[in-house]
């Protein structure tokens, strides 16, 4: 089955509904390198945009530290093979499953909304953001461990590797053959 690829407006739409207030970074940049590691660097070091100029959103740690070009805060430095080591592959329905860890914002994704049918609409957008990189793109996540069903209903991180200087950070990167995106949550309290 293709995935359809998303308008602007259901990127926008479905990053409205998963992360209206969430403390997240979720931004999408160029593949410019055979190493996706590379142009995930870039947009940590927020030094391109999206490539197709959809919104983004850029709450992590704080909603009212500003950044701009050049400011990685809360990321480490790193290059581009530490990035890649601290990274694991993963699939598709379980980074939907990360992304709606996000929105829980550390929680049990479970606890996000009361009612399985709002669930269930969460977890369409996270569909909507994922078809933006198409069938064939790859997933990798700083999840070491996870507890509960690989389900909407009950999925909780438990284990993860972080790459800020927030006591809890997690996340996904996507890469396809033109785009990276990152989606990362990252708070200290």
């Amino acid at each position: 089955m293709t995935a359809l690829t998303p308008s602007r407006d259901d990127w926008a739409g479905a990053l409205a509904s998963l992360y209206g207030r969430s403390r997240v970074l979720v931004s999408a940049g160029p593949r410019t390198s055979e190493d996706w590691a590379h142009d995930v660097n870039a947009v940590l070091n927020r030094s391109v945009g999206d490539p197709r100029g959809w919104p983004t959103v850029d709450r992590i740690g704080s909603e009212s530290t500003p950044r701009g070009p050049g400011d990685r805060s809360p990321f480490h430095p790193c290059e581009d093979d530490v990035l890649r080591g601290c990274l694991e592959p993963t699939d598709r329905a379980t980074g939907r499953l990360i992304l709606l860890s996000l929105a829980a914002q550390f929680g049990n994704v479970g606890d996000i909304a009361k009612g399985s049918a709002h669930r269930q609409v969460l977890h369409g957008a996270t569909g909507t953001l994922l078809a933006r990189f198409g069938d064939d793109a790859t997933y990798w996540t700083c999840v070491e461990d996870f507890e509960g069903d690989c389900t909407p209903d009950d999925f909780y991180v438990n284990e993860w590797y972080g790459l800020t200087d927030l006591a809890r950070d997690f996340g996904l990167v996507v890469a396809s053959e033109d785009e990276v995106g990152v989606f990362w949550f990252g708070a200290d309290d």
